[in-house]
Formats: C-alpha cells, structure tokens, sequence
C-alpha cells in the first residue's frame, strides 16, 4: 500500500502555522522581559538622593579669606546650601501661642577643625565682669502669641558652622504678615527699602527694614535697633513710636530665605559693625536666663570659633544647646559683659558649661538665675570662674 504524502500546500500551511505561534511566543517573552526590567530597576542602582534643606532666615555664606597668623582672622568659604520653599501667608488674625521650643539632645558632633588664635585677651579692654550689671532693657518684638525667642540653630555671631553669613542679629521666624512691635521707645532714623540707602552690609541685604534711636543710652553711647526683612513698614523717618507700638511687619525680603524678623541691637552708632548680642538686651520671660562667656588658651589668646557645648546637670552625658565663641576681629562685645559667646533663654536651674580646649575638657557646673546672667570664664590650665550680675537690672533715665 503506497504512503500517503501532504501536497506541498498542505505543508506552507503548516509552516506560516509554525512561524506564527513562533512570532507570538518571541514577541510575548520580549514584552515579558521588558516590563519585568522596568519594575525592577530602581532596585537595581542607586537613587539620586534628595538634598537635605534646613529653613533657615538668613542667605549662603559668601567666600572670606581663611585665618593667619595676622591680627585679623576670618572663615573659610564654605558650601552653599539649597533653601527651603517656604509657604508663606498674611495674617489674618491672632494666632494660637506657640510652644516654646526645646532643642533636642544629643551627642555632640565632631569638633571643627580649630583656626589660628591670633588676639590676646589682654589687648582687647574688655569690662570687669565681675562689676557687670544687666541691662535688659528691651522688650520682645512680637505679641505673645506669636513666636518671640532667636533662633538657638543661628544666634548672634556664628555662621551655623559654615553654612550662613555670620550673624550680626537674632532672627526670629513668624508668619509673613505678621505685626512686629518696637522693643522700646524711641525716634525712627530709617525707614523703607535699603536699594539705596545702606541698613546692612551691602545694599538690598534687607529688601526693607525700619531703625530706630532709642531714648536711652549707654554710658553716653546712643543706641539702636534695626528690624529688617520687613514686608511692609507702618512708620516714617522722623516719627516717634513707643514700646510695643506695631512698626512693620514680617517679611522675607533681602536676602532671606524665609518669613522672619532679623533684629540688631548697635551701640555707639547706626552702623551695621557696631551691632551687639541682642541676648544681651532682651529681657528674658520669666523663669529663664541668659548663659554667657570667654574662652581663653594658657598662653592669654582669646579662642575663636570654638565650640561651647552646654548640659543639663541631670542629664551630663547628653548635650543641650551649643554654640560658638566669635571669630576673631569680627564681632563687638557688649559693653559690660565683654563676652565671647551667649546662650539666651536658658530655663532656670543647674547646668554644666563644657569645652574641649588644648587636649583636655573643661566642665564648669553653674545655676541659670531667673532673668539674670550668667558667666563663665574659662582659661587653659586654671579652674573655670563663674560670675553673676552684681545687683537686679535697672533702666536708666532718658
């Protein structure tokens, strides 16, 4: 019996047949392969990260020239960090008290690199602290419903390690829009934007700002404060305005990154180098206090940019706050304390004030008094000195 045999029909049939399902599966693991590449590529490398932001008031640091052996000393330039979008809104209407903030604890971070020592203490004619009388003379500069303390991140003469312009002020953040009130009485000098006229260290530092002549002086020294970044300006050059009396409002102008106060106290004239720590001159809430010093090495320079860690006495393992001491010829003392760093509203009770100086840490257990200062003096190779104010502030006559 013969074999039976597929036309040749029968048989191209059958090879598109083949061919098909054949395309079909390659076109199908092909789509397969792709989606499963696709779903699991972000696990395969390495993301680019997020740049951390940190709000902070004030713009980047410029670039300064780094310490010498000469008297004058400043800091390297440092990275520029990415500003933080902040939301900003007018006021309404009173807001809610905020609460009061408490820095977190922690382990101290590496200290920085120390730069030269280039100024004796000696040459410096700084006040017997032991004869200092307090002068907190001011007010607070917002209602008290609103935010009224500094910034403990960025005070008075520091740079936020590197990261900031050194501060000349104490920045205090609220709301855009939100009334600002004169610390004390006095005559406005200056009022309104500073594209021409010079409030800082170069033009448009504030965008606007408002500087006022107080009524008081200091041993003969006339006294000012400037409130800058303002939105908007509720007074004129000329005009006199009283303690608590709304003068301008929050803003971000200048070269602020987000909505706040930035305020000066400047003795002896209006000029922007003769700013001075405004702890010194804003009375405390009460049931806190003020934290100041001088850091001095065994052979009589003053220690610039150094780190000032302060503990709780409870808790002698974890730090509390910190700061630094100023850097060298760039900053003013106040004129009766003469300190070289400060920490302002300090709740009141036992602390320990700490600094790694030369080798070795000093600790120098103090009591914060109710709106008083506190001050220490530590010098290499002797026991740390503690003083406080000699007798309860007094504002002196117009």
């Amino acid at each position: 019996m013969a074999t039976p045999t597929l036309s040749n029909r029968t048989i191209d049939h059958l090879r598109l047949f083949i061919f098909a399902v054949a395309g079909t599966l390659l076109i199908g693991g092909m789509a397969f392969t792709m989606r499963h590449q696709a779903a699991t590529a972000p696990l395969l490398g390495t993301s680019t990260p997020t740049p951390t932001m940190t709000s902070t008031p004030t713009a980047t640091n410029t670039p300064t020239a780094t310490p010498s052996p000469t008297p004058t000393a400043t800091s390297t330039a440092t990275p520029t960090p990415t500003p933080t979008v902040v939301r900003t809104f007018r006021v309404t209407k009173r807001a809610t008290r905020p609460p009061r903030p408490t820095p977190t604890p922690g382990t101290p971070t590496p200290t920085p690199t120390p730069v030269p020592r280039t100024v004796l203490i000696d040459t410096l004619n700084l006040p017997d602290v032991s004869q200092a009388q307090d002068h907190f003379w001011f007010g607070r500069p917002f209602d008290g419903q609103f935010a009224t303390w500094g910034s403990a991140y960025y005070p008075f003469g520091t740079n936020a390690r590197g990261q900031y312009l050194w501060h000349y002020g104490m920045d205090i953040q609220n709301p855009f829009g939100t009334p600002i009130l004169a610390v004390g009485d006095g005559m406005v000098v200056r009022a309104g934007p500073d594209d021409r006229q010079l409030y800082g260290p170069r033009l448009n530092f504030f965008g606007q700002a408002v500087l006022v002549q107080h009524d008081i002086a200091w041993n003969g020294l006339p006294i000012f404060t400037l409130y800058g970044h303002v939105s908007k300006v509720l007074v004129r050059e000329g005009e006199r305005v009283r303690a608590g009396q709304v003068i301008a409002e929050v803003g971000q102008g200048g070269v602020a990154l987000g909505p706040h106060l930035h305020l000066e106290v400047r003795v002896g004239s209006p000029e922007y180098r003769d700013a001075r720590n405004p702890t010194l001159w804003i009375k405390p809430d009460p049931g806190y206090g003020v934290v100041a010093g001088r850091i001095i090495d065994a052979q009589g320079y003053v220690v610039p940019q150094q780190l000032v860690l302060l503990y709780r006495a409870e808790e002698p393992d974890h730090y509390w706050r910190e700061t630094f001491t100023y850097p060298d010829n760039l900053f003013r003392s106040d004129p009766a304390w003469g300190e070289l760093f400060a920490f302002g509203d300090v709740p009141i009770g036992a602390y320990l004030v700490k600094t790694r100086l030369d080798g070795r840490v000093y600790s120098c257990p103090i009591t914060v008094q109710d709106q008083a200062t506190t001050f220490v003096i530590i010098r290499g190779g002797e026991p740390p000195t503690v003083f406080t104010a000699i007798s309860p502030e007094t504002s002196p006559n117009p």
